[in-house]
């Protein structure tokens, strides 16, 4: 992403300053730290959306800021676009969006079959979260929250990440 682009993206979403950009159950055995590996679902978009102050909306600065590292699959982004579009969601706000999609990393969807769910659609963000090695799955939907993990990655909040992070 152009530096124009990050600085207009930053502007127009506002600036996070976390507390700290390490936590500390993220730092491996050798002591090295890592930025936090998140999947967003859809729902953290569109609160981002309708509450720009919201824990949601800090937390999508900071990925594109680059506090938190993203990763998505196409199916991911896919169902993101089309939901925003579906609510008629400005295009304006979708356009801002872009610079979030340009920060993150696009990887493989990983099997999640053997994880229940009562939403058979949340499941390509399970598949996101596998494949991209994510430390946290952020929705606001109970039917994922009421996974709680998948592999490593734990489902939360954007409220509980954000406070974790200190966002």
């Amino acid at each position: 992403m152009s530096d124009d682009r990050a600085a207009e993206t930053v502007q127009s979403f506002g600036s996070v300053r976390p507390a700290s950009t390490e936590c500390e159950a993220h730092r491996s055995a050798g002591g090295n730290v890592h930025r936090v590996v998140v999947v967003l679902d859809t729902n953290v978009f569109v609160a981002a959306y309708w509450a720009p102050s919201s824990a949601s909306a800090r937390i999508v600065r900071a990925c594109v800021e680059g506090t938190i590292r993203a990763v998505y699959t196409s199916e991911s982004r896919g169902e993101t676009l089309a939901v925003l579009r579906r609510m008629k969601i400005p295009e304006d706000y979708v356009r801002r969006l872009d610079a979030y999609w340009e920060s993150a990393e696009l990887v493989e969807a990983a099997p999640a079959d053997d994880v229940a769910i009562d939403d058979p659609e949340d499941r390509k963000f399970l598949e996101a979260a596998m494949g991209g090695e994510a430390d946290f799955l952020v929705s606001n939907d109970e039917h994922l929250l009421s996974v709680g993990y998948v592999g490593r990655t734990e489902i939360l909040t954007s409220g509980s990440l954000a406070r974790m992070l200190g966002l």
